[in-house]
């Protein structure tokens, strides 16, 4: 059985993390629920084009919330996603790394799956819940069966820092964590996405039991640690001797804000899956309030061809109107402002006092 998976994992008051997108506490619900907004596009999108495949929302909320006066729960249901719960195991001490705390709750997922599912061959698609499909992932599994793993990369630069890290320092963390010289400048794996047999994923676990109290101990030796979950999976799956695919038809992290970074290519209208880091308040949200609030039936009733041009039109991908450029500068820098403001020690001093 194939299963596509996505996840949410709640942050708890005064366990937020730093989400620099949103600009709110990652413990409000008004936060909180960018993400669910996303989730369920992320769904919507997977049940049109894979209907042989079994759906999982993983997530540390033991009662699901009322979305823009829907209740989740029943929404999930009639797209015939499973919801498992499961707690938040893996939580970074305070002095770990800021942004983003909660990646590691994907190792609590394949904890889960490890101890729940004894079929070897089963295959699991884990993806961050700001993707989407525009095609089917058939080609996806089929790809991954031979090993029962893929995975895919970001080409940057050895010196490039990402999340506290470059690849130079992986190498180096990698040498001191396997007590041996290596020869290569290690890939940096796409965080967003998983895709990896039971077998696999019950080995990657295991190393990762193994992996996290060394984590742990070199943050508290002020040393260099993996600060986010793509820095742990690249060093697992290197351990284990997987490498990243070199097919770059399948799936890809497209930067849209042109405010920020825009990177977006013509063939990115052939790949299978898109990442959409920047879309969370722009492209996904307008799907949302498109399928979950103006369709009857959360827009599986459009045909494929109409809802990849709605995707297309909404993620500005490939092309992007003057339309759509004019609001990513407005509300980019009316959020850019609104934070400034926030953090004048008056305005500041208030919002505590209201918490």
């Amino acid at each position: 059985m194939n299963y596509i998976c996505t996840w949410l994992c709640a942050d708890k008051k005064g366990e937020e993390g730093n989400f620099p997108q949103t600009g709110l506490p990652s413990s409000s619900q008004k936060h909180q629920n960018i993400y669910w907004r996303c989730v369920l596009v992320f769904f919507a999108s997977s049940k049109r084009f894979n209907k042989k495949e079994r759906h999982i929302l993983f997530t540390n909320v033991e009662t699901l919330p009322v979305i823009d006066g829907r209740e989740l729960s029943s929404i999930l249901k009639d797209l015939e996603v499973e919801v498992i719960h499961t707690g938040f195991k893996y939580k970074t001490p305070k002095n770990y790394f800021g942004s983003f705390q909660n990646q590691f709750y994907e190792f609590s997922i394949l904890e889960y799956i490890s101890q729940n599912d004894q079929n070897l061959n089963d295959q699991y698609l884990i993806s961050d819940s700001d993707c989407i499909f525009i095609k089917p992932a058939e080609k996806l599994f089929a790809a991954a069966q031979p090993l029962g793993f893929i995975s895919f990369e970001d080409p940057v630069k050895p010196e490039y820092v990402i999340n506290g890290l470059s690849r130079n320092d992986l190498k180096t963390i990698y040498q001191e964590l396997l007590g041996t010289e290596i020869n290569e400048i290690p890939s940096y794996h796409l965080g967003e996405f998983l895709l990896c047999s039971v077998k696999n994923i019950k080995k990657i676990y295991s190393d990762f039991e193994e992996l996290w109290p060394k984590l742990l101990e070199r943050n508290a030796q002020g040393l260099q640690k993996f600060n986010e979950e793509a820095h742990t999976l690249s060093y697992l799956y290197f351990k284990n001797g997987f490498r990243a695919s070199t097919d770059a038809s399948f799936m890809r992290r497209i930067w849209t804000n042109p405010v920020f970074y825009r990177e977006v290519r013509q063939s990115d209208t052939n790949l299978v899956l898109w990442h959409l880091p920047s879309e969370k308040i722009f492209g996904i949200h307008q799907l949302y309030q498109l399928f979950f609030n103006q369709n009857r039936n959360y827009g599986l009733d459009i045909s494929n061809p109409a809802f990849i041009k709605i995707v297309q039109k909404a993620a500005s991908v490939p092309n992007l109107s003057f339309k759509m450029k004019v609001k990513y500068y407005l509300v980019s820098y009316y959020n850019a402002l609104k934070k400034r403001f926030k953090k004048l020690p008056v305005v500041k001093k208030r919002l505590l006092k209201e918490a």
